[in-house]
């Protein structure tokens, strides 16, 4: 159920009706029992969302499965330490940042200096990688290249809000950081795609249709990554 994920909780499980209908503390508390199939149904129940905040952040597929990787394996390590004083969802999503900050700071050799994550863009890692979502139209292509030209902060809430349709006061309790700085990282942020994408359209035409119609190209990118997974488009 992990699609190639190297997880043992999940190499042969299959989520069942009844685990379907549990909440995410419930199947918790029932992993931490001992019950690996429950662990395995939190892990594929978050797989997908998770597999879709690296894609687009790194500089190979290869990487981007790495890092899903890391991030589950991470949980399985520190889940008898969570104490539920945040959502599930949260507290992995806080894994997968820290190991996103990790992978980043290796990448530019920096491991042990401090590096300001609303200056440095995932083109600055390697500018002639290309993103691992493979998109069929040419503004889902315009899209996802220019989420990767801008400040990796205005890109994480972006993909949040138009890849996963969250809204600000959502993405404000998932990433942990106040509304205010949600907002403004999302207006700010539009301002520097806006940009990024007039610099590398064909046309200015082409350039507002995909600023002007962002969640239709992120559907189409949903789309595209479900096939990739084997989900239904």
């Amino acid at each position: 159920m992990c699609r190639g994920l190297v997880c043992p909780l999940t190499a042969a499980y299959k989520v069942s009706r009844m685990s379907a209908t549990l909440r995410d503390w419930q199947l918790l508390d029932a992993w931490r029992s001992g019950d690996r199939g429950a662990g395995g149904a939190l892990v594929d129940r978050h797989f997908a969302a998770i597999s879709r905040f690296f894609r687009n952040k790194v500089t190979s597929e290869h990487d981007a499965a790495d890092l899903v990787s890391q991030t589950f394996l991470a949980c399985t390590e520190t889940k008898d330490r969570f104490r539920g004083e945040s959502s599930f969802r949260r507290y992995l999503f806080a894994i997968a940042l820290n190991h996103l900050r990790a992978y980043i700071r290796k990448k530019h050799k920096r491991s042990a200096e401090a590096i300001d994550f609303g200056i440095v863009c995932v083109c600055d890692l390697d500018p002639s990688s290309v993103s691992s979502i493979v998109a069929r139209r040419r503004e889902s292509q315009l899209l996802v290249r220019a989420l990767r030209e801008i400040p990796v902060d205005f890109q994480v809430v972006l993909e949040l809000s138009i890849f996963e349709d969250l809204s600000g006061p959502q993405i404000s309790a998932l990433l942990g950081i106040p509304e205010g700085t949600v907002r403004g990282r999302l207006r700010l942020g539009k301002e520097r795609l806006r940009t990024r994408l007039s610099a590398i359209a064909r046309s200015p035409a082409e350039a507002d249709s995909t600023i002007t119609d962002l969640e239709g190209w992120a559907r189409d990118i949903r789309r595209s990554l479900g096939r990739a997974e084997g989900q239904d488009p």
